[in-house]
Protein backbone atom coordinates (compact mmCIF):
# COMPACT_ATOMS: atom_id res chain seq x y z
CA UNK A 1 0.00 0.00 0.00
CA UNK A 2 1.36 2.96 -0.74
CA UNK A 3 0.31 6.37 0.14
CA UNK A 4 1.28 9.52 -1.51
CA UNK A 5 0.79 11.68 1.14
CA UNK A 6 3.30 10.48 3.64
CA UNK A 7 5.82 12.49 0.82
CA UNK A 8 3.92 15.98 1.71
CA UNK A 9 6.07 16.27 4.85
CA UNK A 10 9.02 15.84 3.12
CA UNK A 11 8.60 18.39 0.53
CA UNK A 12 11.13 20.99 2.07
CA UNK A 13 13.76 19.39 3.34
CA UNK A 14 16.30 22.42 4.66
CA UNK A 15 13.33 23.39 7.08
CA UNK A 16 12.53 19.81 7.79
CA UNK A 17 16.20 19.83 9.18
CA UNK A 18 15.80 22.54 10.96
CA UNK A 19 11.93 21.49 12.65
CA UNK A 20 13.41 17.95 13.62
CA UNK A 21 17.18 17.51 14.06
CA UNK A 22 18.94 18.03 16.41
CA UNK A 23 18.05 14.51 18.29
CA UNK A 24 21.53 13.70 19.51
CA UNK A 25 20.55 10.81 22.15
CA UNK A 26 19.13 9.06 18.98
CA UNK A 27 22.28 9.70 16.80
CA UNK A 28 24.28 8.48 19.84
CA UNK A 29 22.16 5.23 19.99
CA UNK A 30 22.45 4.33 16.47
CA UNK A 31 26.74 5.26 16.57
CA UNK A 32 26.74 3.03 19.52
CA UNK A 33 25.39 0.24 18.08
CA UNK A 34 27.29 0.69 14.95
CA UNK A 35 30.66 0.67 16.40
CA UNK A 36 29.16 -2.89 18.53
CA UNK A 37 29.06 -4.72 14.76
CA UNK A 38 31.64 -3.19 12.78
CA UNK A 39 31.36 -2.92 9.02
CA UNK A 40 29.10 -1.56 6.62
CA UNK A 41 25.41 -0.27 7.82
CA UNK A 42 22.70 0.41 6.17
CA UNK A 43 19.89 3.05 6.83
CA UNK A 44 16.55 2.99 4.98
CA UNK A 45 14.18 5.88 4.82
CA UNK A 46 17.05 8.25 5.42
CA UNK A 47 15.35 11.43 4.60
CA UNK A 48 18.05 14.15 4.50
CA UNK A 49 20.56 12.15 6.28
CA UNK A 50 20.44 13.21 9.93
CA UNK A 51 21.61 10.08 11.27
CA UNK A 52 23.36 8.86 8.67
CA UNK A 53 26.16 12.20 8.33
CA UNK A 54 26.34 11.99 12.10
CA UNK A 55 27.55 8.06 11.70
CA UNK A 56 29.57 8.77 8.98
CA UNK A 57 31.41 12.02 10.65
CA UNK A 58 32.54 9.89 13.27
CA UNK A 59 34.31 7.27 10.54
CA UNK A 60 31.16 4.92 10.06
CA UNK A 61 30.62 3.33 6.07
CA UNK A 62 27.36 4.14 5.59
CA UNK A 63 24.53 3.65 2.74
CA UNK A 64 20.99 5.52 2.81
CA UNK A 65 18.49 4.95 1.07
CA UNK A 66 15.42 6.73 0.22
CA UNK A 67 12.26 7.14 -1.72
CA UNK A 68 11.62 11.20 -2.04
CA UNK A 69 14.86 12.49 -4.47
CA UNK A 70 14.57 15.85 -2.61
CA UNK A 71 15.29 14.82 0.45
CA UNK A 72 18.41 12.72 -0.76
CA UNK A 73 19.65 15.87 -2.77
CA UNK A 74 19.88 17.99 0.21
CA UNK A 75 21.77 15.11 2.13
CA UNK A 76 24.54 14.75 -0.74
CA UNK A 77 24.63 18.71 -0.44
CA UNK A 78 25.68 17.68 3.22
CA UNK A 79 27.89 14.43 2.89
CA UNK A 80 30.61 15.86 0.63
CA UNK A 81 34.05 13.89 1.56
CA UNK A 82 32.28 11.63 4.52
CA UNK A 83 32.18 7.77 3.78
CA UNK A 84 28.50 7.77 2.57
CA UNK A 85 26.52 7.21 -0.06
CA UNK A 86 22.97 8.02 -1.14
CA UNK A 87 20.45 6.02 -3.20
CA UNK A 88 16.86 6.62 -4.60
CA UNK A 89 15.22 3.47 -3.78
CA UNK A 90 11.64 1.37 -2.45
CA UNK A 91 13.07 0.11 0.77
CA UNK A 92 10.32 -2.58 -0.29
CA UNK A 93 12.45 -3.39 -3.29
CA UNK A 94 16.03 -2.49 -2.57
CA UNK A 95 18.65 -4.94 -4.10
CA UNK A 96 22.45 -4.73 -3.86
CA UNK A 97 25.28 -6.58 -4.07
CA UNK A 98 26.86 -4.97 -0.77
CA UNK A 99 25.95 -6.90 2.48
CA UNK A 100 25.71 -4.82 6.16
CA UNK A 101 26.52 -5.74 9.40
CA UNK A 102 23.94 -3.24 10.73
CA UNK A 103 20.61 -1.78 8.94
CA UNK A 104 18.29 0.78 10.58
CA UNK A 105 15.38 2.55 10.47
CA UNK A 106 14.30 5.49 12.32
CA UNK A 107 11.92 8.61 12.76
CA UNK A 108 9.06 5.82 12.90
CA UNK A 109 9.47 5.02 9.39
CA UNK A 110 8.49 1.34 10.28
CA UNK A 111 4.84 2.73 10.67
CA UNK A 112 5.23 4.11 7.25
CA UNK A 113 4.36 0.71 5.46
CA UNK A 114 0.69 0.53 6.10
CA UNK A 115 -0.04 -3.40 4.98
CA UNK A 116 1.26 -6.45 6.39
CA UNK A 117 2.27 -6.82 2.63
CA UNK A 118 4.43 -3.50 3.13
CA UNK A 119 6.00 -4.75 6.37
CA UNK A 120 6.46 -8.36 4.99
CA UNK A 121 8.46 -6.91 2.30
CA UNK A 122 10.46 -4.20 3.75
CA UNK A 123 11.64 -7.06 6.62
CA UNK A 124 12.52 -9.53 3.83
CA UNK A 125 15.01 -6.69 2.51
CA UNK A 126 16.57 -5.93 5.77
CA UNK A 127 17.16 -10.05 5.63
CA UNK A 128 18.13 -10.39 2.66
CA UNK A 129 20.48 -7.18 3.08
CA UNK A 130 22.24 -8.12 6.07
CA UNK A 131 25.38 -10.30 6.91
CA UNK A 132 24.71 -13.29 8.64
CA UNK A 133 24.56 -12.16 12.43
CA UNK A 134 23.91 -8.87 11.36
CA UNK A 135 21.59 -6.51 13.71
CA UNK A 136 18.93 -4.85 12.66
CA UNK A 137 17.02 -1.61 15.07
CA UNK A 138 13.94 0.44 14.63
CA UNK A 139 11.39 2.45 16.49
CA UNK A 140 7.89 2.64 16.59
CA UNK A 141 5.20 4.33 18.42
CA UNK A 142 3.47 2.01 21.10
CA UNK A 143 -0.10 1.59 20.39
CA UNK A 144 -0.79 1.03 23.80
CA UNK A 145 1.45 3.78 24.78
CA UNK A 146 -0.36 6.27 22.96
CA UNK A 147 -3.33 8.26 22.67
CA UNK A 148 -5.42 6.70 19.37
CA UNK A 149 -8.39 9.30 19.92
CA UNK A 150 -9.44 11.42 17.20
CA UNK A 151 -8.50 15.01 18.14
CA UNK A 152 -8.96 18.51 16.59
CA UNK A 153 -6.55 21.24 15.63
CA UNK A 154 -4.33 21.93 18.65
CA UNK A 155 -0.92 23.72 19.15
CA UNK A 156 2.06 21.15 18.31
CA UNK A 157 5.23 23.28 18.86
CA UNK A 158 7.17 25.88 17.04
CA UNK A 159 10.77 25.89 15.36
CA UNK A 160 13.20 28.74 13.68
CA UNK A 161 13.21 28.54 9.91
CA UNK A 162 15.81 29.03 7.51
CA UNK A 163 15.13 32.58 7.52
CA UNK A 164 15.11 32.91 11.37
CA UNK A 165 11.38 33.01 11.15
CA UNK A 166 9.56 31.55 13.94
CA UNK A 167 6.64 28.61 12.82
CA UNK A 168 3.77 27.71 14.59
CA UNK A 169 2.96 24.10 13.88
CA UNK A 170 -0.17 23.12 14.80
CA UNK A 171 -2.36 19.77 13.89
CA UNK A 172 -5.47 17.23 13.84
CA UNK A 173 -5.61 13.47 14.38
CA UNK A 174 -7.86 10.76 12.90
CA UNK A 175 -7.52 6.80 13.36
CA UNK A 176 -8.90 4.50 11.48
CA UNK A 177 -9.42 1.49 13.73
CA UNK A 178 -9.96 -0.89 11.57
CA UNK A 179 -6.75 -0.48 9.37
CA UNK A 180 -4.85 0.35 12.67
CA UNK A 181 -3.47 3.83 10.58
CA UNK A 182 -3.66 7.45 12.17
CA UNK A 183 -4.02 10.04 9.60
CA UNK A 184 -2.00 13.73 10.97
CA UNK A 185 -2.74 16.44 9.29
CA UNK A 186 -0.13 19.02 10.00
CA UNK A 187 -0.17 22.74 9.63
CA UNK A 188 2.85 25.32 10.00
CA UNK A 189 2.53 29.00 10.12
CA UNK A 190 4.69 31.66 9.10
CA UNK A 191 2.41 33.95 9.69
CA UNK A 192 2.13 35.32 5.90
CA UNK A 193 1.73 31.90 4.53
CA UNK A 194 0.47 28.64 5.17
CA UNK A 195 1.52 24.77 4.58
CA UNK A 196 -0.61 21.64 5.27
CA UNK A 197 0.56 18.52 4.92
CA UNK A 198 -1.08 14.73 6.15
CA UNK A 199 0.83 11.71 6.63
CA UNK A 200 -0.42 8.01 7.45
CA UNK A 201 1.37 5.83 10.41
CA UNK A 202 0.21 2.18 10.71
CA UNK A 203 0.19 1.33 14.36
CA UNK A 204 1.33 -2.71 15.59
CA UNK A 205 0.94 -3.70 18.27
CA UNK A 206 3.81 -4.86 20.20
CA UNK A 207 3.46 -8.80 20.77
CA UNK A 208 2.61 -8.54 16.69
CA UNK A 209 5.63 -7.12 15.98
CA UNK A 210 7.49 -9.57 17.54
CA UNK A 211 5.49 -12.85 16.23
CA UNK A 212 5.84 -10.63 12.80
CA UNK A 213 9.95 -10.44 13.36
CA UNK A 214 10.59 -13.85 14.49
CA UNK A 215 8.55 -14.94 11.31
CA UNK A 216 11.06 -13.46 9.53
CA UNK A 217 14.14 -14.76 10.81
CA UNK A 218 15.09 -12.32 13.20
CA UNK A 219 15.59 -12.77 16.94
CA UNK A 220 14.49 -9.65 18.74
CA UNK A 221 17.85 -9.28 21.45
CA UNK A 222 16.70 -6.19 23.23
CA UNK A 223 13.38 -3.37 23.27
CA UNK A 224 13.67 -0.61 24.93
CA UNK A 225 11.84 2.36 25.70
CA UNK A 226 13.95 5.36 24.84
CA UNK A 227 17.18 6.25 23.39
CA UNK A 228 18.61 5.97 27.28
CA UNK A 229 18.34 1.87 27.18
CA UNK A 230 15.34 2.26 29.34
CA UNK A 231 13.54 -1.25 29.09
CA UNK A 232 10.16 -1.35 27.68
CA UNK A 233 7.44 -1.57 29.24
CA UNK A 234 3.78 -2.47 27.98
CA UNK A 235 2.95 1.39 28.62
CA UNK A 236 5.46 2.86 27.19
CA UNK A 237 5.02 5.18 24.32
CA UNK A 238 7.73 4.40 21.91
CA UNK A 239 9.45 0.62 21.66
CA UNK A 240 12.76 0.64 20.02
CA UNK A 241 13.90 -3.31 19.02
CA UNK A 242 17.23 -4.72 18.38
CA UNK A 243 17.17 -7.89 16.47
CA UNK A 244 19.68 -10.29 15.01
CA UNK A 245 19.70 -11.73 12.13
CA UNK A 246 19.10 -15.66 12.53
Amino acid sequence: MIDHNNQEEYRDPMNYDLEFGGETDKYEFFLELAKQHPGHVLELACGTGLVALFLAERGIPITGVDIVEPMLAYARVKAKGLPVKFIEADARTFETDQRFSMIFLTGNAFQAFLSDEDQHALLQTVYNLLEPGGIFAFEMRNPDGTDLSDEEEEHWGTFTDMDGVTVNVSGNQKYDAGNQIMHWTTIRDWGHRQTTSRIACRFTDVQILQQLLEKQGFAVESQYANWDQTPFEPSSPMVISVCKKG
